[in-house]
Protein backbone atom coordinates (compact mmCIF):
# COMPACT_ATOMS: atom_id res chain seq x y z
CA UNK A 1 0.00 0.00 0.00
CA UNK A 2 1.50 3.55 -0.96
CA UNK A 3 1.89 6.21 1.72
CA UNK A 4 -0.05 8.87 1.39
CA UNK A 5 2.47 11.14 0.85
CA UNK A 6 2.45 13.01 -2.93
CA UNK A 7 5.53 13.14 -5.15
CA UNK A 8 5.29 16.22 -7.72
CA UNK A 9 7.68 16.18 -10.42
CA UNK A 10 8.41 19.30 -12.68
CA UNK A 11 8.56 18.11 -16.30
CA UNK A 12 11.37 20.47 -18.49
CA UNK A 13 14.42 20.28 -16.89
CA UNK A 14 13.59 17.49 -14.40
CA UNK A 15 12.27 14.36 -16.49
CA UNK A 16 13.07 15.40 -19.90
CA UNK A 17 15.86 17.64 -21.39
CA UNK A 18 13.99 20.14 -23.39
CA UNK A 19 15.28 23.07 -22.13
CA UNK A 20 17.86 23.93 -24.70
CA UNK A 21 15.13 23.59 -27.22
CA UNK A 22 12.86 25.75 -25.75
CA UNK A 23 15.73 28.47 -25.47
CA UNK A 24 16.40 27.98 -29.21
CA UNK A 25 12.25 28.08 -30.14
CA UNK A 26 12.24 31.57 -28.25
CA UNK A 27 14.56 33.30 -30.26
CA UNK A 28 13.63 31.43 -33.33
CA UNK A 29 10.31 33.72 -32.52
CA UNK A 30 11.67 36.63 -31.34
CA UNK A 31 13.96 36.94 -34.65
CA UNK A 32 11.50 38.93 -36.50
CA UNK A 33 11.76 41.83 -33.60
CA UNK A 34 15.50 41.78 -33.85
CA UNK A 35 16.06 40.98 -30.23
CA UNK A 36 17.32 37.95 -28.63
CA UNK A 37 17.94 36.45 -25.23
CA UNK A 38 21.41 35.25 -23.88
CA UNK A 39 21.31 31.60 -22.80
CA UNK A 40 22.53 32.50 -19.25
CA UNK A 41 19.69 35.41 -18.62
CA UNK A 42 17.31 32.58 -19.89
CA UNK A 43 18.18 30.07 -17.25
CA UNK A 44 18.27 32.94 -14.46
CA UNK A 45 15.53 34.80 -15.32
CA UNK A 46 12.76 33.16 -18.05
CA UNK A 47 13.01 29.14 -17.81
CA UNK A 48 10.47 28.62 -15.34
CA UNK A 49 7.73 30.60 -17.49
CA UNK A 50 5.22 29.21 -19.95
CA UNK A 51 5.28 30.21 -23.33
CA UNK A 52 2.75 33.19 -22.58
CA UNK A 53 4.62 34.27 -18.86
CA UNK A 54 8.07 34.15 -21.23
CA UNK A 55 6.89 36.63 -24.01
CA UNK A 56 5.16 38.99 -21.67
CA UNK A 57 7.39 38.96 -19.48
CA UNK A 58 10.29 39.07 -21.61
CA UNK A 59 9.33 41.95 -24.01
CA UNK A 60 8.27 43.93 -21.09
CA UNK A 61 11.40 43.60 -19.44
CA UNK A 62 13.21 44.84 -22.64
CA UNK A 63 10.75 47.64 -23.19
CA UNK A 64 8.84 46.02 -25.94
CA UNK A 65 5.42 47.27 -27.10
CA UNK A 66 3.19 44.11 -26.90
CA UNK A 67 -0.55 42.79 -26.61
CA UNK A 68 -2.32 39.80 -26.98
CA UNK A 69 -2.04 39.80 -30.42
CA UNK A 70 1.41 39.94 -30.62
CA UNK A 71 2.04 37.42 -28.07
CA UNK A 72 -0.31 34.57 -29.21
CA UNK A 73 1.73 35.29 -33.09
CA UNK A 74 4.96 34.79 -30.76
CA UNK A 75 3.60 31.71 -29.28
CA UNK A 76 2.47 30.21 -32.49
CA UNK A 77 6.23 31.15 -33.96
CA UNK A 78 7.15 28.77 -31.18
CA UNK A 79 5.59 25.73 -31.17
CA UNK A 80 6.12 25.70 -34.64
CA UNK A 81 9.81 25.73 -34.36
CA UNK A 82 9.32 23.38 -31.29
CA UNK A 83 7.49 20.72 -32.55
CA UNK A 84 9.44 20.81 -36.02
CA UNK A 85 12.47 20.04 -33.95
CA UNK A 86 11.32 17.89 -31.14
CA UNK A 87 12.50 14.61 -31.61
CA UNK A 88 15.50 15.52 -33.09
CA UNK A 89 16.48 17.66 -30.20
CA UNK A 90 15.52 16.52 -26.79
CA UNK A 91 15.89 13.35 -24.60
CA UNK A 92 14.92 11.98 -21.28
CA UNK A 93 17.14 12.52 -18.76
CA UNK A 94 19.68 9.49 -17.78
CA UNK A 95 18.10 8.27 -14.72
CA UNK A 96 14.56 9.66 -14.63
CA UNK A 97 12.92 7.18 -15.73
CA UNK A 98 14.60 4.57 -13.40
CA UNK A 99 13.46 7.01 -10.45
CA UNK A 100 9.34 7.91 -11.59
CA UNK A 101 9.25 3.87 -11.23
CA UNK A 102 10.72 3.33 -8.34
CA UNK A 103 8.73 6.04 -6.34
CA UNK A 104 5.82 4.93 -8.03
CA UNK A 105 5.53 1.56 -6.01
CA UNK A 106 5.58 3.76 -2.59
CA UNK A 107 3.87 7.58 -3.48
CA UNK A 108 1.40 9.32 -5.30
CA UNK A 109 3.17 11.16 -8.26
CA UNK A 110 2.19 13.74 -10.21
CA UNK A 111 3.51 16.37 -12.75
CA UNK A 112 3.15 20.23 -12.16
CA UNK A 113 4.49 22.06 -15.15
CA UNK A 114 4.56 25.01 -17.41
CA UNK A 115 4.71 22.77 -20.61
CA UNK A 116 2.11 21.89 -22.51
CA UNK A 117 0.01 19.10 -21.79
CA UNK A 118 0.61 17.40 -25.25
CA UNK A 119 4.43 17.69 -25.10
CA UNK A 120 4.17 15.47 -21.11
CA UNK A 121 1.77 13.25 -22.65
CA UNK A 122 3.73 12.57 -25.62
CA UNK A 123 6.99 11.88 -23.93
CA UNK A 124 5.37 9.74 -21.09
CA UNK A 125 3.37 7.89 -23.46
CA UNK A 126 6.56 7.05 -25.42
CA UNK A 127 8.86 5.70 -22.59
CA UNK A 128 5.79 4.51 -20.68
CA UNK A 129 5.33 6.28 -17.71
CA UNK A 130 2.29 7.93 -18.13
CA UNK A 131 0.53 5.42 -16.00
CA UNK A 132 2.94 5.86 -13.44
CA UNK A 133 0.72 9.15 -12.40
CA UNK A 134 -1.98 9.72 -10.86
CA UNK A 135 -2.54 13.48 -12.41
CA UNK A 136 -0.88 15.98 -14.50
CA UNK A 137 -1.11 20.24 -14.48
CA UNK A 138 0.33 21.91 -17.83
CA UNK A 139 0.03 25.15 -18.85
CA UNK A 140 -2.93 24.36 -20.84
CA UNK A 141 -4.54 24.82 -17.61
CA UNK A 142 -3.52 26.72 -14.84
CA UNK A 143 -3.70 30.86 -15.48
CA UNK A 144 -0.74 32.15 -13.63
CA UNK A 145 2.82 30.83 -14.46
CA UNK A 146 5.51 29.71 -11.60
CA UNK A 147 6.91 31.17 -8.62
CA UNK A 148 2.67 31.41 -8.48
CA UNK A 149 1.84 28.19 -6.72
CA UNK A 150 -1.36 27.64 -8.92
CA UNK A 151 0.23 24.69 -10.73
CA UNK A 152 0.63 22.69 -7.42
CA UNK A 153 -1.84 23.69 -5.56
CA UNK A 154 -4.63 22.74 -8.40
CA UNK A 155 -2.24 19.66 -8.31
CA UNK A 156 -2.95 18.50 -5.02
CA UNK A 157 -6.71 19.38 -5.22
CA UNK A 158 -7.25 16.82 -8.14
CA UNK A 159 -5.20 14.38 -6.23
CA UNK A 160 -7.39 14.50 -2.71
CA UNK A 161 -10.42 13.94 -5.08
CA UNK A 162 -8.94 9.90 -4.07
CA UNK A 163 -6.52 10.94 -1.42
CA UNK A 164 -6.57 13.07 1.56
CA UNK A 165 -2.88 14.82 1.73
CA UNK A 166 -1.87 17.84 3.23
CA UNK A 167 0.74 20.42 1.32
CA UNK A 168 3.14 19.77 3.89
CA UNK A 169 2.99 16.09 2.93
CA UNK A 170 3.98 17.09 -0.59
CA UNK A 171 7.60 16.51 -1.93
CA UNK A 172 8.18 18.54 -5.11
CA UNK A 173 10.99 17.76 -7.45
CA UNK A 174 12.61 21.11 -9.40
CA UNK A 175 15.49 22.42 -11.40
CA UNK A 176 14.82 26.59 -11.42
CA UNK A 177 14.60 29.40 -8.54
CA UNK A 178 10.98 30.37 -9.72
CA UNK A 179 9.74 26.35 -9.37
CA UNK A 180 11.64 26.18 -5.74
CA UNK A 181 9.79 29.23 -5.22
CA UNK A 182 6.55 27.82 -6.65
CA UNK A 183 6.57 24.43 -4.53
CA UNK A 184 7.52 27.03 -1.52
CA UNK A 185 4.63 28.89 -1.98
CA UNK A 186 2.40 26.09 -2.08
CA UNK A 187 3.48 25.24 1.53
CA UNK A 188 5.59 22.05 0.02
CA UNK A 189 8.45 20.69 0.64
CA UNK A 190 11.41 20.95 -2.34
CA UNK A 191 14.43 18.66 -3.94
CA UNK A 192 16.03 21.37 -6.59
CA UNK A 193 18.17 19.31 -8.92
CA UNK A 194 20.68 20.71 -10.90
CA UNK A 195 20.27 20.07 -14.52
CA UNK A 196 18.96 23.94 -15.52
CA UNK A 197 21.28 25.77 -12.68
CA UNK A 198 23.95 25.82 -10.54
CA UNK A 199 23.68 25.79 -6.35
CA UNK A 200 24.09 29.15 -5.95
CA UNK A 201 20.38 29.79 -7.76
CA UNK A 202 19.17 26.94 -5.48
CA UNK A 203 19.61 27.42 -2.21
CA UNK A 204 15.78 28.45 -1.23
CA UNK A 205 15.32 24.69 -1.72
CA UNK A 206 15.37 22.10 1.24
CA UNK A 207 17.87 20.12 -0.36
CA UNK A 208 19.96 20.69 -3.33
CA UNK A 209 20.68 17.27 -5.57
CA UNK A 210 23.06 16.97 -8.49
CA UNK A 211 21.67 13.18 -9.55
CA UNK A 212 18.69 11.26 -9.14
CA UNK A 213 20.22 8.73 -7.02
CA UNK A 214 20.17 10.86 -3.93
CA UNK A 215 15.98 11.15 -4.03
CA UNK A 216 16.00 8.08 -1.96
CA UNK A 217 12.69 6.70 -0.12
CA UNK A 218 14.66 8.07 3.21
CA UNK A 219 15.53 11.09 1.92
CA UNK A 220 12.02 11.70 0.84
CA UNK A 221 10.99 10.35 4.12
CA UNK A 222 13.04 13.16 6.30
CA UNK A 223 12.95 16.04 4.24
Amino acid sequence: MREKKLVIFDFDGVIYDSEPLHFKSFNYALKPLKVEITKEVYYKTYCSYDDKGFFKNFLEDNQIPNDKVLIDKLIKEKHFFFDKNFDSETSIYSGSVELVKRLSKRYVLGIGSGARREEIVRVLKREGLLSNFEEIVSSDETTYPKPNPETYILLLDRVNYTYQISANECVVIEDTSKGVEAAKNAGMKCFAITNSVGKEFLTNADVIINDYSEITDQAIDNI
